[in-house]
């Protein structure tokens, strides 16, 4: 009885902060809640897992860590917002949802940073990483490729064990599989362009499934376990696409321009890696003969120093590739507001996304 009301006052006390704090704010104060069920969660894990085999209770331990390393629920909290916009509240329910949802999003960054070959993850070891010394590389990312399949399948036995409709668990289930599949073929898309030069089309191909399929998995699981109009999905679906691609370029300017202090992971990952992001597809069209052949060099090199990611960020901006990208990131968020604000969605929940898709606009101005 005790824990019925602690739950009960919780729900009631996120919704009473969404409509009183500010949207950064209530993302941390939202982070810190989810935190805490996601801790709970794999303890139990841990231990179911530990029973079957130590070993594979150690890796649910390092999975639970990877996990709750400080970062922002952006992606579950996009779920949560969708929710609330239209139920005007949140249940015990919803929040299991979120919980999945995290899962869900990081199986995807396991296999993303094994295909990167990132060493680091919010300052922390990547997820391969982890078991690379006591045992080799080989083995730490076969290991990574079976447990971020672990945590997919986890997301579906939560989600479905939630008490939701079942008609309506069914349709999330099969939204939560068709963006598991999409974002693995723009996975392959993005590796590929390693090897290749995409035009525009093809980078606008790979990112409709990347970060824009993860925001339609996270806004529409909100709607549709709220049963919210049918009409709305429309709308919501091409909120999620332009937020997801105005995401995706800020997301890879800063892979190419911040600091390590600030990306928690070494800076310019994506020029030693050789990768094309649309800064770098639009400086192959904007920089002239020489300055294309020497970001080539590059980005093709088998070896790339610090003073060639410098050169190859003076190519970028001084052709005017770095603007374009940012404002072709503020257009999409430009149109995600307009769109947001057609919804029928309460004005809390348009407030919010409206302030966060802002905060990403805002941030691109950090690089010049």
């Amino acid at each position: 009885m005790t824990t019925e009301y602690r739950v009960q006052d919780m729900t009631s006390e996120i919704s009473e902060k969404l409509r009183s704090l500010s949207h950064d704010k209530f993302l941390d104060y939202y982070t810190a809640i989810l935190d805490v069920r996601l801790k709970t969660y794999f303890e139990k894990l841990s231990k179911e897992a530990d029973e079957y085999h130590p070993f594979i209770g150690s890796v649910s331990d390092h999975a639970g860590e990877y996990i709750l390393r400080k970062g922002k629920r952006i992606a579950s909290c996009s779920t949560l917002l969708a929710y609330h916009g239209y139920a005007d509240r949140v249940d015990e329910e919803i929040l299991k949802v979120c919980t999945a949802i995290e899962l869900y999003r990081h199986s995807i960054l396991i296999h993303d940073d094994l295909i990167d070959s990132d060493d680091l993850r919010r300052g922390g070891k990547a997820f391969h990483r982890l078991f690379s010394n006591e045992y080799d590389v080989d083995f730490g990312e076969g290991t990574a490729v079976f447990y971020g399949n672990v945590l997919f399948s986890k997301a579906l036995a939560i989600l479905v064990e939630t008490g939701f409709k079942k008609d309506l668990l069914f349709d999330v289930a099969r939204l939560l599989a068709k963006g598991y599949w999409e974002v693995n073929e723009s996975q392959i898309l993005d590796l590929l362009f390693e090897y290749e030069k995409p035009s525009i089309e093809d980078w606008e191909a790979m990112a409709s499934k990347r970060a824009a399929s993860l925001f339609k998995v996270t806004m529409l699981t909100g709607a549709i376990l709220v049963e919210a109009p049918k009409q709305e999905f429309r709308l919501i679906e091409e909120a999620a696409n332009h937020i997801g691609y105005s995401f995706d370029i800020q997301d890879d300017i800063i892979g190419t321009f911040a600091s390590e202090e600030q990306y928690g992971r070494p800076s310019g990952g994506d020029i030693v890696r050789g990768k094309k992001p649309l800064h770098i597809v639009y400086t192959y069209q904007l920089a002239e003969n020489g300055e294309r052949g020497e970001l080539e060099r590059i980005l093709t090199a088998k070896k790339v120093e610090m003073d060639d990611i410098e050169r190859a960020r003076e190519i970028i901006k001084a052709c005017g590739a770095l603007e374009k990208a940012k404002t072709r990131s503020r257009e999409h968020a430009k149109k995600a507001i307009d769109i947001i604000c057609e919804t029928s969605m309460n004005s809390s929940a348009k407030s919010f996304f409206n302030s966060l898709i802002n905060y990403v606009s805002k941030s691109l101005d950090w690089y010049k």
